[in-house]
């Protein structure tokens, strides 16, 4: 479960947020919707603990893995925007980088790093560089990376973003996976409408500092407000200012 409770962040003076609040029950996977600069990415690294708010609680529950009653403490992973690589690796050597720090056995690392690749639709790309890549190619590796480490929770920036259809609709069911199998808690930012009807079970609207929607997906695109119905539709009139 993630609960984000009254969080302030300001850069320079400037108020990014102001008493933002979320819930995502366990197991689920909540959208982040918003414009450009709205501060989507923001809320995703103080989740993740990357930036810390000027005032508010964040709280990630540890989570049940097996119903045994034994707890499984939090493991965040991590989908950055622009993939998040180290340039002087290989793909390989990405992956299996926090794997190492583990002291796992190197023939277990290449095997999870091969299988998270796959997933992912990566074939033969483990000499590769992240220069060498696409811009999709190397959100992919980031998503591949954060698989290997069976994280609790996952925070992805914008994941389909340059990614053609039939590859935005494999991501989508490995999403799906993740939470309903892994039974893992996620948290997504994404612009693209159709990755919120096949993933998300409540949605969240973040515009000027504030959610101005929260609410299920069903809620979002059929009965939701003036601001939702303005974001679906793409219009110029409404309480979104154009610019």
């Amino acid at each position: 479960m993630i609960k984000v409770r009254n969080i302030e962040v300001a850069f320079e003076g400037k108020n990014i947020f102001s008493g933002i609040n979320l819930d995502v029950p366990e197991s689920t996977t909540a959208v982040i919707l918003g414009r450009n600069g709205c501060g989507k990415s923001v809320l995703l690294k103080c989740v993740a603990g990357l930036i810390k708010p000027a005032t508010g609680d964040i709280l990630l529950d540890e989570v049940n893995k097996d119903n045994t009653g034994e707890k499984k403490r939090v493991e965040i992973g991590y989908v950055f925007q622009k993939g998040g690589l180290f340039d002087s690796m290989s793909v390989y050597d990405n992956i299996a980088f926090a794997l190492r720090r583990r002291n796992i056995a190197e023939i277990e690392i290449q095997r999870k790093a091969i299988e998270a690749l796959k997933k992912v639709g990566l074939f033969d790309v483990e000499t590769r560089f992240p220069q060498e890549l696409s811009g999709g190619m190397q959100k992919r590796v980031s998503l591949a990376r954060s698989l290997c480490m069976e994280p609790t929770h996952m925070i992805y920036d914008d994941p389909t973003a340059g990614l053609d259809p039939v590859l935005t609709d494999s991501i989508a069911e490995l999403l799906n996976d993740i939470r309903n199998v892994k039974r893992v808690t996620s948290l997504v930012v994404t612009h693209d409408l159709t990755l919120v009807e096949k993933v998300a079970d409540s949605v969240h609207l973040l515009y000027n500092g504030e959610m101005v929607f929260s609410g299920t997906k069903t809620a979002f695109f059929n009965n939701g407000n003036e601001y939702t119905d303005q974001f679906i539709k793409g219009e110029l009139d409404g309480p979104f200012s154009a610019f």
